[in-house]
């Protein structure tokens, strides 16, 4: 393997994560414009029963799968590889049919006792195909990403993006006026819809992709041998996945009810919960671009190179991996910052999520640090590490938004303040535990002075552009953003003087 595949493979990850995201939060806009943050807060609400049971049936199977998958393409064992794959695909149609059974005899339930809003009832059933999409897709992008050929998940998930952003749309216009309820079904539709555009896609190439793989009888693994293995890996990581969806449920749940109690409407407290959940979080999300990209690759590179005790690539991939995480969350948390307000306004038309985004936008370098921490600890075989880490923190940001929502002197402000929190002790003991198993000379004046200079920079040039750009007949929106792109312009073009992308 080349010095620099995984830089490579990572650029090019970015790319394709640039475009899915770039659809994704068209989509997202869309959404907020037409159903508005009620619609959002309940199709919120309904995702929050459907990650549950995704993440049970499919955390952590895919890094599985795509382990194994390397191992025995590496020793070219396709017989096992392909018995990897039906395996992998039963189990995923297990899971599927059988939460979906659950769905479907328990949804009212769920609705009236659990969130006491008989309005979910529709939205909670709706969720049921995707409950048997995703956990098949999920596996087959896993399967891809082990035989390395990661055009073809890359490209199914820019089809199903498109193609939800597509029919959702046309949905959406021939059902105006949206009703909230009316949204949040649309909303969940669309998750199906994707899917089968992206499971279409992913199993039409697996002739093609399977082609010129041999399968001798001797090298067969039993059923059980391989269920085994995946379970081995997947295990931590589910644990961890599946902590972290429980409580955002719970955070759906006790959110709307703790601002209820201090005087917030029904419909307020929905609203609330959407403007985070639906408009503040994707644009606090934006650098997983960056990070997602980066975890894909960072995994199966340091666990070959741990396994081959080449320390010096792995330290060098895990420098690489901050400094590219860094040199995206630094100047968005800038942004997000100074630009809450014009933001909220320009993006969703709505000037009360500003704030949201304003509190928000520290946790944005830590929520970046968080995703690639565990993609460095995976790849170091730290994943109950990585568990314990998430659930201390998460266990932070649950207590906060019990205990201070339902105190007037706080509000939603204790949201925020468990957010922050959250994030910062994740950090900190990702770091203790990273610095416990490899001893990192991390050149600070290179991963994180630069990209604050960077910034600094790109701040002032986005600041003077209006007043290039006032002989302009546009838009103020067009204005804002036009001024933002030639300060994103700026940013990197003084990084590239200052050569902060070298790679050695």
């Amino acid at each position: 393997m080349r010095a620099n595949t995984f830089v490579y493979g990572s650029m090019l990850m970015i790319l394709i994560n640039f475009i899915v995201r770039a659809v994704d939060f068209v989509y997202d806009v869309m959404l907020s414009k037409y159903i508005g943050a009620e619609g959002l807060g309940l199709a919120h609400m309904a995702r929050s029963v459907m990650m549950i049971f995704i993440v049970i049936s499919s955390a952590g199977i895919p890094t599985a799968i795509s382990k194994l998958v390397a191992e025995y393409k590496s020793n070219k064992n396709f017989y096992a590889i392909r018995k990897i794959l039906i395996v992998s695909i039963l189990l995923a149609l297990s899971f599927g049919i059988s939460f979906s059974t659950i769905i479907g005899l328990f949804g009212h339930n769920i609705a009236i006792h659990v969130y006491k809003n008989e309005v979910l009832i529709a939205p909670i059933y709706f969720l049921i195909p995707a409950v048997i999409l995703l956990p098949l897709t999920i596996t087959l992008r896993g399967y891809y990403y082990g035989l390395q050929t990661i055009m073809v998940p890359n490209i199914s998930q820019i089809i199903e993006h498109i193609a939800q952003l597509i029919i959702v749309f046309i949905m959406l216009t021939l059902a105006y006026p949206i009703t909230p309820i009316k949204g949040a079904l649309i909303a969940i539709c669309g998750i199906s819809i994707g899917e089968i555009f992206d499971l279409i896609w992913l199993t039409s190439n697996l002739r093609k992709t399977n082609k010129g793989m041999d399968y001798f009888p001797y090298q067969r693994k039993s059923a059980s041998y391989i269920l085994k293995n995946i379970f081995s890996i997947s295990a931590p990581i589910a644990i961890a996945d599946l902590i972290s969806v429980i409580l955002r449920f719970a955070n759906s749940i006790f959110i709307p009810r703790k601002l209820m109690e201090i005087g917030y409407s029904n419909s307020q407290a929905v609203s609330t919960l959407g403007r985070i959940s639906g408009m503040a979080m994707p644009l606090i999300a934006f650098p997983f671009i960056v990070t997602g990209a980066i975890v894909i690759n960072l995994v199966p590179n340091l666990s070959e190179n741990m396994a081959l005790k080449r320390y010096d690539k792995v330290k060098r991939d895990i420098n690489f991996s901050l400094k590219m995480t860094l040199l995206a969350a630094i100047p968005l948390t800038a942004i997000y910052f100074l630009y809450a307000y014009d933001l909220g306004y320009f993006i969703y038309e709505d000037m009360e999520v500003g704030h949201f985004i304003r509190a928000m936008s520290f946790g944005t370098i830590f929520m970046s640090l968080e995703h690639t921490f565990s993609g460095i600890l995976n790849g170091l075989n730290k994943q109950i590490a990585a568990t314990r880490n998430r659930l201390i923190g998460l266990g932070v940001q649950v207590g906060c938004i019990y205990a201070l929502i339902g105190n007037p002197r706080f509000g939603i402000n204790g949201f925020f303040l468990g957010f922050f929190l959250s994030g910062i002790v994740i950090f900190i003991l990702d770091n203790i535990t990273i610095g416990r198993k490899v001893k990192l000379k991390v050149d600070f004046k290179d991963i994180l002075l630069k990209p604050i200079l960077a910034s600094s920079i790109m701040l002032a040039a986005a600041h003077y552009s209006p007043y290039i750009l006032k002989g302009l007949i546009i838009k103020d929106s067009a204005k804002f953003f036009l001024s933002l792109g030639i300060g994103g312009v700026v940013y990197v073009a003084f990084l590239s003087i200052i050569k902060a992308f070298r790679t050695t």
